[in-house]
């Protein structure tokens, strides 16, 4: 079933000397087109990797069988104790405490779906699940760009918005595991709507797929001249408008401008209530550079009490397309450090 492990340096150690703790884990990345699986060591070594398509239209039953097959696979060829635990990232709304999905949109079937129990059943493990917009944050704490920070706001600017907090040294996520959905977090009272239903979120404008509706609209006039050869024949994407922006076309500027901008409201209202040391960006969006960047971080001074925003550190994400893989491994590596 797998398609060939790489093996990397370091990934031998089952467990640190004499003291119990675990020092390898299993990491799943679940998403709505691919899962994958691989063992994670505490110091960041990733090896042993499994990378299949989702099947995301199978259903729920499908994908767990093929979970459950790939850990037993990847486990026995790690030579994984009994005791290394699982951890899962999936997209949400899901509730962590009790390891539920609620539903997933890009995954066919996924309602009220035991993910968390199904699994340490049919493994013997323990296991633990989390949303993985907010375990992005716990994963560039422990592996990336966040390492030793204990105060800071992750926001993934992708297709959509996702988001992490860490206050404290602990991830904020609420009384059920469903907050810090910072991407929806309303911008423009008369805004868009959004997919999640709400008028203005932060995704209606900073969006992968907000930047191409925008891109989409302005290239049935007169302005969209450029946007259109950038595209050459195709539905826009983020990338187009950052092809015409790069090549000075006045309409792309504007489109990421306005995306900008609402980023930096957001960002202020985040810097006001949770006092970050550090903002990460993750995402494609967030690669489209200071077209981007630079009207976010003008917003910024604009709406973020200048005492709270006077220290803010901005770096973008360190661990590229492992992101997930690395997340989940910080969640079961977290959990087995609280309760060994």
């Amino acid at each position: 079933m797998g398609d060939g492990a790489v093996q990397a340096p370091g990934c031998g150690a089952t467990q640190a000397p004499g003291d119990g703790a675990v020092g390898r884990v299993l990491a799943v990345d679940l998403g709505g087109t691919n899962l994958r699986v691989a063992v994670v060591g505490v110091d960041g070594e990733l090896c042993n990797r499994r990378h299949l398509p989702s099947a995301a239209r199978e259903g729920p039953e499908a994908i767990i069988a093929t979970m459950v097959a790939l850990l037993a696979e990847v486990a026995a060829e790690a030579d994984l104790p009994a005791g290394a635990p699982v951890g899962i990232a999936c997209p949400g709304p899901l509730n962590p405490r009790e390891g539920v999905v609620y539903h997933t949109p890009n995954l066919a079937g996924w309602h009220d779906v035991p993910l968390g129990p199904r699994i340490a059943a049919a493994t013997g493990r323990r296991v633990s699940i989390g949303n993985d917009g907010n375990l992005a944050a716990l994963g560039e704490v422990r592996f990336g760009a966040a390492r030793g920070a204990r105060d800071l706001v992750y926001l993934a600017l992708g297709t959509g918005v996702g988001a992490g907090v860490v206050s404290g040294g602990r991830l904020i996520d609420g009384t059920r595991g469903l907050g810090a959905e910072l991407g929806h977090t309303c911008v423009a009272l008369d805004g868009p709507r959004c997919t999640c239903g709400n008028i203005g979120c932060l995704e209606t404008y900073a969006s992968g797929w907000a930047i191409a509706r925008e891109a989409s609209l302005v290239m049935t006039t007169d302005d969209g001249a450029a946007l259109r050869r950038a595209a050459g024949g195709l539905p826009p994407t983020a990338g187009t408008v950052s092809a015409a922006a790069t090549a000075g076309d006045p309409a792309a500027l504007a489109i990421l401008a306005r995306a900008g901008r609402a980023l930096g409201a957001a960002l202020g209202s985040f810097i006001n209530t949770f006092n970050p040391e550090l903002v990460v960006f993750g995402g494609g969006v967030a690669t489209l550079g200071d077209h981007l960047l630079r009207p976010a971080h003008e917003a910024v001074r604009q709406h973020a009490f200048p005492a709270a925003r006077a220290d803010v550190r901005y770096a973008f994400s360190a661990l590229g397309a492992d992101t997930g893989l690395y997340r989940a491994a910080a969640l079961a590596l977290g959990a087995a450090e609280r309760n060994p």
